[in-house]
């Protein structure tokens, strides 16, 4: 029917009135059958490859992570910058104006530093650097307060007492049980004299004597001074002489008296080398001894071997007192920290000796409300573990710990263990050469300690050196 239809039918069409008919030609039939007969292409199956997927999925982790620790060395790297200065409780370094302000004038008038401080500081070595580049700057002599007897040996000071000196403690496990008061004063011991059965004068029993000469091993500005200052008690008045090449230079008196006094005795030009005699029935109580000039730096070296800075509320008010105010401390540096880190196993424990820190600050400020104050956190440490030494898990949050006690009682802070690098930084110092950090990951050698007091004192003088730039 269809092919009769293809052959009857017009290709134009038949025209019936206003209609057109068309009907399909025999070529274009034939072509949609052939394009119908043709099969339909089947496309490919789709195989995935999950080890592939796996790889660009761990690729892009893998980037994403390394990201995040660039991100957060970045980070750390601009936390370090902004910390290694000193740091001020709301950002606000007018604290130390007023002490700036005395600095100016120190080449007329005394100022005085108290660095108390753990063994890190002892021998004098931080700060006798410190002591060292102030008084060159400033002006000033002497090497500060000092025992008659101290616990260790310090390069600003050559002192010889007589074998029947002893040293009490005010402090750690060197405490004797048998002293029924804590009057222990600025250097947290007192000094006195056993009977001697040699004595000078066949009047007195109690007979001592201490040989000061100038040290050969300090830095040099420190071996002059123009004062010499004693800081005692006594039950019986007690005869002080003053000897230079064995003649008798000067004699006076250290009188009666139970509160701390001071006795002074002021030279042109202090002797290389001279010799105090003292002679009673009654040893006198020496809470210490000090060597400086009439103007510019002191810096008094203050170690308390063992101790972890709680110890201003554990000594006589009165006494500390007393002394500090014939002292007249300008600003006190107070380096802490060090000896409570591997005792210390929590985040918790370590704010709460923050918080005891804090108390101790607040004592002083009362003592002398005028000081100023700065906190120095205590330098990096490191323990074993299995073959390595790493720095104590503990140890930021203590310094932590410390810079919130610093802040809270507006104080200023150095954080030394940023400054050393941080995290593991003490075994960089161990192995330096040569070294600037013991074998023991905890104490610096002199270089080292040299070193970081050298990186205190130019933050120091910076701040100084902004605040007269501000003053123009």
């Amino acid at each position: 029917m269809l092919l009769i239809l293809f052959w009857i039918f017009p290709s134009n069409g038949v025209q019936i009135a206003n209609m057109e008919l068309n009907f399909i030609s025999k070529e274009d039939f034939q072509k949609q059958k052939l394009i119908k007969e043709i099969p339909a292409e089947i496309p490919p199956p789709i195989i995935i490859n999950y080890d592939s997927i796996n790889k660009v999925k761990k690729q892009i982790q893998d980037s994403l992570e390394n990201e995040l620790k660039l991100e957060k060395k970045r980070l750390k790297e601009a936390i370090i910058i902004s910390e290694k200065n000193i740091q001020y409780p709301n950002n606000d370094p007018s604290i130390l104006i007023s002490f700036f302000k005395k600095l100016e004038k120190a080449k007329f008038k005394k100022v005085r530093i108290m660095h108390y401080g753990d063994s890190q500081i002892e021998g004098d070595r931080i700060s006798g650097r410190l002591r060292e580049r102030l008084q060159n700057e400033f002006g000033g002599n002497g090497a500060g307060l000092f025992a008659v007897l101290p616990a260790t040996r310090k390069i600003s000071i050559n002192n010889t007492p007589s074998k029947n000196w002893v040293r009490k403690t005010g402090f750690g496990p060197y405490i004797d049980k048998k002293i029924n008061h804590k009057k222990y004063g600025a250097l947290f011991s007192f000094c006195t004299m056993n009977p001697d059965s040699l004595s000078i004068d066949s009047n007195f029993i109690y007979n001592g004597e201490i040989n000061i000469k100038r040290p050969t091993k300090s830095y040099k500005l420190c071996r002059n001074f123009n004062l010499l200052k004693i800081f005692y008690s006594n039950s019986e008045n007690t005869i002080l002489r003053l000897l230079i090449n064995d003649s008798v230079f000067h004699t006076d008196t250290l009188l009666n008296t139970e509160e701390i006094k001071l006795k002074q005795l002021e030279f042109s030009k202090g002797p290389k080398e001279f010799t105090l005699q003292f002679s009673s029935n009654s040893s006198p109580t020496i809470y210490g001894i000090s060597l400086e000039g009439n103007k510019g730096v002191v810096v008094d070296n203050i170690p308390l071997r063992g101790a972890s800075g709680t110890e201003f509320s554990k000594v006589d008010f009165n006494s500390l007192s007393q002394m500090q105010k014939l002292l007249s401390t300008d600003l006190f540096i107070l380096e802490f920290g060090g000896n409570t880190i591997p005792y210390i196993k929590s985040r918790e424990r370590a704010f709460k000796y923050g918080n005891y820190f804090k108390k101790q600050i607040l004592k002083l400020k009362k003592i002398n409300p005028k000081a100023m104050f700065i906190i120095i956190g205590p330098a990096d440490m490191a323990k074993k573990q299995k073959t390595e030494f790493i720095t104590y898990p503990i140890l930021e949050d203590v310094i932590s710990a410390l810079k919130k006690a610093a802040f809270e009682t507006n104080s200023c802070f150095w954080d030394m263990y940023i400054n050393m690098g941080g995290e593991n930084s003490i075994q960089k110092w161990v192995l330096e050469q040569p070294s600037l950090a013991a074998r023991d990951y905890i104490h610096f050698t002199n270089r080292g300690a040299k070193k970081i007091a050298d990186f205190f004192i130019e933050d120091f003088m910076r701040d100084y050196k902004n605040y007269l730039n501000q003053k123009k």
